[in-house]
């Protein structure tokens, strides 16, 4: 498979939309003279005068500042609770789709092409510490020294990256996860998992960690009070065991992709297509599916902890909140229609949401 092709038939909703948004923003007709192709990853992201109504794929808090990321190198920052934003200069033109802030200043960016981006001044300044072309030759290198040590096991995974790698560095990572400056993970289509202990600056294939033998997409990763899950393809939640370093696989009774997950100390969600949210009380042991009111792809979710909600938003548009008290859903009414991409609280009252109609403010009430 060609993975610039991946973006549009990895199944994977995030990268379905910014494949929605290449179609929509193509020109009715060809230039005259065609201009030679400049890949992403050797290209600065163009800065923009104007960053309103620029596609955008994902948001995250840093301290008291937002932070979003979006098509082709987009970054932008705000610093009044999401009313006017500017634009950061990112080294790279690739499609960004995930961010992860674990203290105010430090913070991780992945998405097309492999790309991880750091900031260590809350997203005004990034660098690039990894993308595809390191990731196929250093990852295969790291699988190649252990199995020449006498680690026979991780033989498949060795091929399973040449598998991913094959024709060229475009794979994904479509999500990231930092505990601390120190210790982070990212994850993507067909198994696709690299881990870092020194901030970045060395990153290492982890499919052998995860209970995946049949290399399913991992969608999404993220800490939830205190303990760390993925969510995947065919309704499988993997969770952290802190002692062996290991993800154990959690079915769910979903037979279709969770696209994400989120939650508190009192519960979690994963969520995907059409709707679809899953909710468990017990850390993952047992799911239920929740009567969802949404129609859409659910793209994003997160806690609003001072009134123990969960807001939800999906690609056709929508948000709700989940009330856990009640076991009931609130629809919230936007500004603007817009395939929404993710979402932030501000406040109990304010959400920050994210599409790829650009970044915009909703009520929580």
């Amino acid at each position: 498979m060609n993975y610039r092709r991946a973006r549009c038939t990895a199944s994977l909703l995030l990268a379905l939309a910014a494949c929605a948004f290449n179609v929509q923003a193509a020109p009715a007709a060809a230039p005259a003279q065609k201009s030679a192709f400049v890949d992403p990853l050797d290209a600065p992201a163009l800065m923009h005068g104007n960053v309103a109504g620029r596609p955008v794929m994902a948001v995250a808090r840093a301290g008291a500042r937002l932070i979003a990321v979006g098509m082709r190198g987009l970054v932008i920052v705000s610093d009044d609770a999401g009313k006017n934003w500017r634009q950061s200069a990112a080294p790279v033109r690739s499609d960004l789709l995930a961010l992860s802030f674990p203290t105010e200043r430090d913070g991780w960016a992945v998405g097309h092409d492999g790309v991880v981006l750091h900031t260590a001044d809350a997203g005004d300044t990034w660098t690039r510490q990894f993308d595809g072309r390191m990731a196929a030759a250093s990852l295969t290198a790291s699988y190649k020294t252990r199995i020449a040590n006498g680690d026979a096991t991780l033989q498949p995974y060795l091929e399973q990256l040449a598998l991913n790698y094959k024709q060229g560095p475009s794979l994904p990572l479509l999500s990231v996860w930092f505990d601390d400056a120190q210790h982070g993970m990212a994850v993507g289509p067909f198994g696709s998992a690299i881990a870092t202990s020194d901030g970045g600056k060395t990153w290492l294939p982890m499919l052998e960690r995860i209970d995946n033998p049949h290399f399913l997409h991992l969608n999404a990763i993220r800490g939830i009070a205190g303990h760390v899950f993925i969510a995947g393809e065919k309704g499988m939640v993997y969770q952290l065991d802190r002692t062996t370093g290991k993800f154990s696989a959690i079915p769910t009774g979903y037979v279709g992709s969770f696209f994400g997950i989120a939650g508190d100390e009192r519960a979690l969600f994963a969520y995907g297509l059409r709707g679809t949210i899953y909710r468990s009380t017990d850390l993952g042991m047992n799911w239920v599916a929740l009567k969802s009111p949404l129609h859409g792809g659910v793209t994003s979710a997160a806690p609003i902890e001072a009134r123990h909600a969960m807001a939800f938003v999906t690609s056709s548009g929508e948000a709700a909140l989940y009330d856990s008290a009640t076991d009931s859903f609130s629809p919230l009414k936007l500004r603007h229609a817009a395939a929404l991409t993710g979402v932030v609280p501000i406040s109990a009252d304010m959400l920050a949401l994210t599409s790829l109609s650009g970044a915009s403010l909703a009520s929580a009430r």
